[in-house]
């Protein structure tokens, strides 16, 4: 049964100490999507409200209404990927069926899971890279998307910029800890994910395929 609030997922804890800020920036495993369609692969497909799945972040979440229940138990049976697609404004409204998803997401795997004793499931996915997605639709209980890597361009950061970006890093680095090995690219998404601006604008700056403009965009807000 899905919750008054028409939600299809929880964000939890997990003993996480900060939600949405925990990242890894291991080498991400290059063997994406379970199935393929022509060209392009496919994939579960997980709307979520105001959140999107960045590159090296990990996000907790709570799936307990029942389509998403035999999306997570097919996760555990094949690769673990999974694409978690942003839902916007008013379609946030739409969650209770199948809200309409951004066309930029984040492709993730499933790292960690927990199966609850009511067939509800804990489980923890990591970003691996931004894709392009096509909802597709092959009689699955669940949504499923067709997806292609984006190909990031600038990502050569000049001095001047890199400094800019280092200097708001050290006014907010109290509230995380930053790898010291966190290269300038991954940087730039760190202070995307957390600096405090809506959901929207947070995707607006995400979506971007050049990181140099990402960079130029989110430094706008500080």
């Amino acid at each position: 049964m899905i919750e008054a609030r028409s939600l299809e997922l929880d964000l939890i804890s997990l003993v996480m100490e900060r939600r949405h800020l925990e990242f890894s920036f291991d080498d991400p495993i290059e063997d994406f999507g379970n199935s393929a369609d022509g060209h392009r692969k496919v994939c579960p497909l997980f709307p979520l409200s105001d959140l999107i799945l960045f590159p090296g972040q990990v996000i907790p979440l709570h799936v307990f209404e029942p389509r998403y229940r035999e999306m997570t138990k097919d996760l555990l049976d094949n690769s673990g990927e999974i694409i978690l697609g942003t839902v916007l404004g008013e379609d946030r409204k739409k969650l209770g069926s199948v809200a309409p998803v951004q066309p930029i997401a984040g492709l993730g795997r499933l790292q960690r899971y927990q199966a609850l004793e009511d067939g509800r499931f804990l489980i923890v996915v990591l970003g691996e890279k931004r894709v392009e997605i096509e909802p597709v639709d092959r009689g699955k209980i669940y949504p499923e998307a067709k997806f292609t890597p984006i190909n990031e361009t600038d990502s050569l950061i000049s001095d001047h910029d890199l400094e800019n970006l280092q200097d708001v890093m050290r006014k907010i680095e109290k509230e995380i800890d930053v790898p010291e090995d966190t290269s300038p690219v991954q940087l730039v998404d760190l202070l995307i994910m957390i600096s405090k601006i809506t959901p929207q604008d947070k995707y607006d700056i995400f979506q971007l395929k050049s990181v140099a403009k990402r960079l130029e965009k989110i430094l706008d807000f500080h």
